[in-house]
């Protein structure tokens, strides 16, 4: 039982509330360097879908065998594409009909890469809050590059991106949401 003589005067906001699950379920990630989750919400604050980064169905875990783009195939040691879907096409697959998520809104912990995008535009997301901003790491894994197309296709579209400005109650490590070096 609550304290009587101080009882609870306030809560979480929307924004709050779905950007903090986005940050939990990003931690079922089999990803070394980037762990991403997504809520997409609908206009009556109801969860229509969530997803995460990973390799697809009984592909390798990279948290077990190491990233196809740094440290190379398992086998041959020859660096080869991701093998992760991203979390925002794995949320569209988890919504079972994209038609639920036609004026949603989409909560991650990254911003899209400029695929997902596409297919955030296409799914008819009208509106991305992001945690962090997403930078791809490039071929073995020594660079990174920004995708600012993203934007651009956001502007055109009339998609609204922005950046989370609440509280997180989880103690998400640095680590966790980017990979390094892109601090």
């Amino acid at each position: 039982m609550g304290d009587l003589q101080n009882p609870k005067t306030e809560r979480l906001s929307w924004d709050e509330t779905f950007m903090n699950l986005a940050l939990l379920i990003s931690e079922r990630t089999a990803c070394k360097f980037h762990s991403v989750g997504v809520v997409f919400v609908g206009e009556n604050h109801r969860i229509i879908s969530l997803g995460y980064n990973g390799p697809t169905e009984g592909d390798y875990h990279c948290i077990d065998v190491g990233c196809a783009k740094v440290d190379g195939d398992p086998k041959t040691g020859e660096l080869k594409k991701c093998r992760g879907a991203h979390a925002e096409v794995n949320g569209i697959i988890n919504a079972q009909d994209t038609r639920r998520l036609r004026g949603a809104t989409m909560y991650s912990t990254l911003t899209p890469c400029y695929d997902c995008m596409k297919a955030l535009n296409n799914a008819g997301i009208r509106e991305i809050v992001y945690f962090k901003e997403y930078e791809r790491i490039k071929e073995g894994g020594k660079e990174t590059v920004k995708e600012d197309e993203v934007w651009d296709l956001a502007e055109r579209r009339g998609i609204k991106i922005r950046k989370y400005d609440g509280k997180t109650l989880l103690k998400i490590e640095e680590h966790n949401l980017s990979c390094p070096g892109c601090k």
